[in-house]
């Protein structure tokens, strides 16, 4: 092995050409067949000399014949083995192969011994990788793991590292956009600050310069911006004073110092700290974005396009020949590894181009802030589909929606109704269109049942120990979280393992599709028939009728006074009216909504249109449209409810709403209702409900289970095998964890319901509070409704407050009888409620007794009542053809001749 050692390196040290050099040192240790710890530290060695002739595939593969002998030697060398991976990793970063050093360093880091080299994968360059792809709560779940690892080795050079882990923590937290995670950063710092006390010298200045850095970040973010400007400004000196050549630590605190000027309208000297960070780092691209702000500020609109494009074309790499009219081709962007931060730049560059257009009217302009937004929105695409974690997704939906009103803005300058439609369906339910593809992709792709069992119960039980370990006391958070680590990671190689076997199932869940306007008007077939899609946001709202005859793009005028009136009627219309007073404020307030919901209605006459599919958004989904008031007057002290006009169905988007109709469909059985009426776990009993079941059996063919029967595990067991599933329970959407709905013995969380199939044409949520829940920009309520259309149902009325259980039965049993009768859902539940307000006065007709059952779904004649007579009509068919049969035998015996 000396021998060898000698010969490799009079090899290496020689005059020899690389090309040479390489072959010569490749046949030497090829024909060395002795697996020592000696010859792979050889081809360490040669995969170092390869990768400084940039010759990175010969680096990895003898850097990988290196690991491959180490392993045989575990237990001696598990450092080196680390190192090994590490290295291998670094020439897949290096040379731009992102994929596989992070599918590399996820290697380096599943290895039981922790070292240095573990530490800087978590801490360093897995977050670096996560971070620069969006994927920030994929972060989170990587420093919990190395945190609890760091803590159960006990080992002291270990425990040093730990601040390394607390500075990651602040950074990913800093990201995400939340007050809460921002407070988690500072507490974070704060454990960095206390863990540094006993570091050398120059590494406490060091990180000590990052901690001021990154507290200054968090406090911007809070609009704290004189503690943000004093920790900007720490950092700052200490950069000048100890590390004044670290130019582009320096060049970043110019930068943010700038911004924060920028911010409280100090623009000279934000110019002045810009101008300082490019002398630092002429290159820094965030510089050139913010500049760009700053000449936007000033009205000067070709400098600030001049720097936004400077941000854009720095990112990737282009430093010459920068023309702001250019715009970076969408294979530039996929490859780049800076896509959050082209994003970003990209919407800027578009909303400069907008405000250019604003001051001078050309159209050019806008067609260029068009375009500049279909490759952001790309952009988007893009790094939603490289996340994992359901939380990263959700933070990208709520940063596409600022992308999604700029680009209806644009359109609606340029009337481009089509464009503005798709991005209006862009910004709504984008991830639950998402999950229910990915379920039809297994199918599409004709994975083996034995391949989806195995991807369903490796996702229970994600969800499972999640409920098990909020109940174990004897472990710590982070071992929690640890566990939890572990299986998601599981079922990620899983999957991945999936999209490399089976490529159709790759194809078939990223095949998303948004509706188009042109699909949507070919929906609507009848001349009754309208569509009216929103987007809105606090300051900021647009809207889109769409009819058979006619397409009506508007802007609502004043979006805050909007907003602030649905927060307050929204208050109004949870209790009764008790007093004329009452009455007449929530007419003007409801009649002033219908003005701005509707503004076109004294343009457009709309009397023709009987049906109404709604799209809302925001705050919109949280009120129900049919409750709006058509006319001010109020002296006979009768209101012009909006449902005596017209029938409503609402939809989280019209994508959604046709993927959902896609769906195939064959329930074996007609109606399951569950009516718990008492429960175990101390809830109010619901008296009422028996009652409703014997009148619901009474009129439909039901499988009725109450008390004791109507338990969670039957509803799980018997779900999937009904057309109609009728729940009459209590329910909760503004609990501290997640909405849920009651049976007798337990609830069934939101959660809990994305791993319930179902195939029914209608459930019916006969609870309180079954529409609402918590706002996520981007996807709408995230409510038990929306859980029912995940696990399959195609339409769902929900509620929308705590329902009146006398008022909500009365209307609950009208709707089945008009629906057995052969009207639509829409059409069936509008007339149980418009029969309520005849059969009542006064305080009882008050929106809160019978506006907050909403239903979600398509707006066509209902199959329900259809299969109903289908089944009645079939049965009858058959009786006939057996008494026909019968009668064929008895006759044919009748005229049979005897034999002789």
């Amino acid at each position: 092995m000396q021998h060898l050692d000698v010969r490799y390196h009079e090899i290496k040290n020689s005059n020899l050409e690389y090309s040479c050099k390489n072959e010569e040192l490749n046949r030497l240790l090829t024909l060395n067949s002795n697996n020592s710890i000696e010859l792979s530290y050889l081809y360490n060695d040669f995969g170092k000399l390869n990768y400084r002739n940039n010759d990175i595939e010969n680096a990895v593969i003898n850097t990988t014949k290196a690991l491959n002998i180490q392993k045989l030697y575990a237990d001696s060398i598990p450092s080196i083995i680390n190192k090994s991976y590490n290295n291998i990793a670094l020439f897949h970063l290096f040379s731009g192969n992102e994929p596989m050093a992070i599918q590399t360093f996820n290697e380096l880091i599943s290895q039981p011994y922790v070292d240095k080299y573990t530490i800087h994968a978590y801490t360093k360059r897995l977050t670096d990788l996560y971070i620069s792809r969006g994927d920030y709560y994929k972060v989170i779940h990587y420093l919990q793991e190395i945190e609890n690892k760091i803590i159960k080795s006990e080992d002291p050079k270990h425990k040093k590292e730990l601040y390394r882990v607390y500075l990651s923590f602040s950074r990913v937290y800093s990201k995400t956009m939340k007050a809460e995670d921002y407070k988690k950063a500072i507490l974070y710092l704060k454990k960095v600050e206390e863990s540094i006390v006993h570091l050398p010298k120059k590494i406490r200045q060091k990180t000590s310069m990052i901690l001021y850095a990154r507290y200054g970040w968090i406090y911007e973010e809070l609009e704290e911006y004189e503690d943000a400007i004093y920790h900007y400004s720490k950092a700052l000196e200490i950069g000048l004073n100890d590390f004044p050549t670290n130019n582009k630590d320096i060049a970043t605190a110019y930068d943010a110092l700038g911004y924060i000027y920028a911010k409280t309208n100090q623009y000279p000297l934000a110019y002045q700290y810009y101008q300082e960070a490019l002398q630092y780092d002429p290159l820094k691209t965030s510089t050139y974005d913010n500049l760009g702000d700053y000449f936007l500020y000033k009205k000067e609109y070709t400098a600030a396009l001049q720097h936004y494009q400077k941000a854009i074309s720095y990112t990737i790499g282009q430093y010459t020949d920068v023309d702001y009219n250019s715009l970076l081709s969408y294979e530039e962007l996929a490859q780049s590894n800076n896509k959050t931060q082209l994003v970003n730049d990209l919407k800027d560059k578009a909303n400069a181009w907008y405000i250019f257009y604003q001051n001078t009217k050309d159209k050019l302009l806008l067609k260029k802030a068009l375009s500049t937004i279909i490759l952001a929105d790309r952009g988007i695409d893009i790094i939603r589909s490289e996340n994992v974690e359901q939380q990263s997704k959700y933070f990208w939906r709520r940063k596409g929606v600022d992308l999604y009103m700029l680009g209806t803005a644009i359109c609606y300058e340029l009337n481009d109704i089509s464009r503005a439609f798709f991005f209006m369906e862009k910004s709504k339910s984008l991830s639950l269109l998402e999950d229910i593809t990915h379920e039809e992709a297994k199918n599409e792709a004709n994975l083996p049942e034995n391949i989806k069992e195995r991807e369903y119960s490796l996702k229970y039980t994600i969800h499972k120990e999640r409920e098990r370990l909020l109940k174990d006391t004897t472990l710590t958070r982070l071992e929690k979280e640890s566990i939890i680590f572990e299986h998601k990671n599981k079922y990620e190689r899983f999957i991945n393992s999936l999209e490399e076997r089976y490529p159709g199932y790759y194809h078939y869940k990223k095949k998303i599709t948004i509706s188009s306007l042109e699909t949507c008007k070919s929906k609507i077939i009848s001349p009754s028939t309208g569509l009216i899609q929103y987007i809105l946001k606090e300051n900021e709202g647009y809207g889109i009728l769409v009819t058979t005859t006619k397409t009506h793009f508007f802007k609502i005028k004043d979006p805050k006074k909007l907003n602030r009136e649905i927060r307050r009627i929204n208050t109004l219309i949870n209790t009764p009216f008790i007093s004329k007073n009452e009455l007449d404020t929530y007419n003007n307030l409801a009649f002033s909504l219908y003005q701005q919901l509707f503004p076109f209605y004294t343009e457009i006459d709309t009397s023709s249109i009987e049906n109404l599919l709604i799209v809302p958004d925001f705050i919109l989904n949280s009120f129900p449209f049919e409750a709006l008031v058509t006319q001010p007057d109020t002296t006979k002290n009768e209101i012009s409810y909006l449902i005596k006009n017209l029938e409503t169905t609402y939809a989280y988007s019209v994508s959604l709403l046709e993927k959902i109709e896609q769906k195939e469909r064959s329930p074996r059985s007609q109606v399951l209702a569950f009516a718990p009426t008492h429960f175990t776990n101390k809830l109010p009993s619901l008296l009422r409900s028996k009652s409703k079941m014997e009148a619901l059996k009474s009129m439909w063919h039901s499988t009725i289970l109450e008390e004791h029967s109507a338990t969670k595990s039957n509803f799980i067991t018997m779900a999937e095998e009904y057309n109609i599933i009728h729940l009459s329970t209590h329910a909760n959407a503004i609990s501290v964890d997640e909405p849920w709905i009651a049976f007798h013995d337990s609830i069934l969380t939101l959660n809990e319901l994305y791993f319930i199939k179902n195939q029914a044409d209608l459930v019916f949520l006969d609870a309180c509070k079954t529409g609402t829940g918590y706002l996520q920009s981007g996807e709408g309520m995230m409510s038990l409704s929306r859980g029912f259309f995940h696990a399959g149902a195609k339409n769902v009325i929900s509620s929308l407050w705590s329902t009146n259980e006398k008022s909500s039965s009365k209307i609950v049993l009208d709707f089945y009888t008009f629906l057995k009768n052969g009207e639509s859902k829409s059409s069936a539940l509008r007339k149980a409620k418009l029969k309520y307000l005849n059969e009542h006065q006064l305080s009882e007709q008050s929106p809160h007794f019978w506006a907050p059952l909403i239903l979600h779904g398509n707006i066509e004649t209902s199959n329900t009542s259809n299969t109903y007579l289908f089944w009645v009509f079939y049965s009858i068919l058959a009786v006939c053809i057996i008494c026909l049969f019968f009668w064929r035998i008895n006759n044919s015996k009748k005229n049979k001749k005897p034999i002789y």
